[in-house]
């Protein structure tokens, strides 16, 4: 709980920061579809049982007068966790070339021999911190928080760390 009171506050800030801004940079980007490939580490900030991770997410084009972007994706662990999930997007200009993305969605989470997240439906909210080329290209640095938000009893949270490539088309 303490982490997404810590989301939505840096949202808040950073939607306040935006909102001030008269133009995006990156709209041009957010109105065209993309694949973000990414890999880094499940569990990141659990010392004994972290895992390897890859995933790759769709991303739509914007679809509303707010910027938002709806994305899919799919995430494989090396030791056997899966996660399914779709979201929505948002991209914060910091300025010409970075940016922040904000995202929040849920998902179907499948279980590793070193991963039990104690339910089926794990809901993620992320944070990412990229930088934008010429050729609207993005490589960052991902964090995300996965919780079954206790539709269980067993709802013991994790996150990934991850680096990424973003690829407009």
């Amino acid at each position: 709980m303490k982490y997404l009171k810590r989301f939505l506050l840096i949202g808040v800030c950073l939607f306040s920061f935006s909102a001030a801004a008269d133009e995006n940079p990156f709209s041009e980007h957010t109105s065209a579809r993309s694949l973000f490939f990414h890999g880094g580490l499940m569990n990141a900030f659990n010392g004994s049982i972290r895992e390897g991770m890859y995933g790759l997410e769709y991303r739509h084009r914007k679809f509303s007068q707010w910027g938002l972007v709806p994305a899919i994706g799919y995430i494989k662990s090396n030791a056997g966790a899966e996660y399914l999930y779709g979201d929505m997007k948002y991209t914060f200009a910091l300025n010409e070339h970075w940016g922040i993305l904000v995202s929040t969605g849920m998902g179907f989470f499948k279980d590793s021999k070193l991963l039990d997240l104690g339910h089926t439906i794990e809901f993620k909210s992320g944070i990412e911190l990229f930088y934008q080329f010429n050729n609207r290209h993005r490589l960052g640095l991902s964090f995300n928080h996965y919780s079954n938000s206790r539709l269980s009893k067993r709802n013991p949270g994790t996150e990934s760390l991850t680096f990424g490539y973003t690829v407009p088309f």
